[in-house]
């Protein structure tokens, strides 16, 4: 029952942030800390995170839910499903009680790949749920079977007519090489540690304990929680409801492909494309 609870509130939450902001805060919202990023229409946020939901619970062949883990394993499991909780919180926690700047990438790295690393080996377990859970899937629908989703989300997101103007000539004042090595660092930093951190290590952990959903919603609320840094001026409950449109959405579809394909690289890449994609005529123009 307080699985469902705590399910229903989380989800409601995702769904009324989107809402408040296009009530009271305007057409579009600010979805980068960068000074020289556009706004993005709420309208193709909205849009690209429904269609991308919907064509990943249409698209035949996926994975059903993964299995329960033993009573055996549950105890060394449980332990570390909190311990990278509590890393996950850590991180945010540090941003809000001392501004880390330059540090803050190789903070995110030490807390979760490092500290990831010696949770897993404190609490050691049998379980190997995950990759046995994976090859029950064919090859050929582990690497097509995300795909519609990730096209068709990317498409309403950068190129429809809901994208709006992704005009980034602010970012050409910076040196080629300069913005290369930022974007370099941020997929190793963002794009593939985070991915790695929230999808693959807890959600997964989280799914063999309390079920799909409920760790689909709680790796989601996490992940949102963790950009905290972006909070600026303005209103607070403008930048939560930023935080849960933009950076929960985008983590609940990450969450759901996840679960339904255990296809890390095609999480990396929706990331990698979040993060990238619109700096790429910058780069290469």
């Amino acid at each position: 029952m307080r699985k469902r609870i705590f399910t229903g509130v989380g989800l409601a939450l995702l769904l009324v942030a989107p809402v408040a902001l296009a009530l009271f805060a305007g057409p579009d919202v600010r979805t980068s800390a960068d000074a020289e990023a556009p706004a993005k229409p709420l309208a193709g946020i909205v849009a690209a995170l429904v269609v991308g939901l919907l064509l990943v619970r249409l698209v035949p062949l996926r994975l059903p839910a993964i299995a329960p883990a033993d009573a055996a394993d549950r105890p060394a499991l449980t332990r570390q499903a909190l311990g990278l909780v509590v890393l996950a919180l850590l991180l945010p926690a540090l941003v809000l009680a001392v501004d880390p700047g330059i540090w803050y990438g190789p903070i995110k790295l030490a807390l979760f790949l490092g500290g990831a690393a010696l949770v897993l080996r404190i609490w050691r377990t049998g379980w190997r749920g995950g990759p046995t859970h994976r090859r029950s899937l064919p090859t050929r629908w582990y690497r097509l079977g995300p795909l519609p989703a990730l096209l068709g989300w990317a498409y309403l997101l950068y190129y429809s007519p809901l994208a709006g103007s992704e005009d980034v000539s602010g970012y050409r004042e910076y040196d080629r090489i300069y913005l290369l090595s930022a974007m370099l660092f941020t997929f190793v930093t963002a794009s593939l540690t985070e991915e790695i951190f929230y999808r693959v290590l807890l959600q997964t952990r989280l799914e063999a304990l309390y079920g799909r959903w409920p760790a689909i919603v709680a790796s989601t609320m996490l992940f949102a929680v963790m950009h905290v840094h972006r909070i600026g001026d303005g209103p607070l409950w403008e930048m939560v409801a930023v935080m849960l449109a933009w950076n929960g959405g985008f983590g609940l579809l990450m969450g759901y492909l996840w679960a339904r394909y255990r296809n890390v690289w095609a999480i990396v890449a929706a990331h990698t494309a979040v993060n990238s994609l619109s700096l790429l005529p910058v780069v290469l123009g």
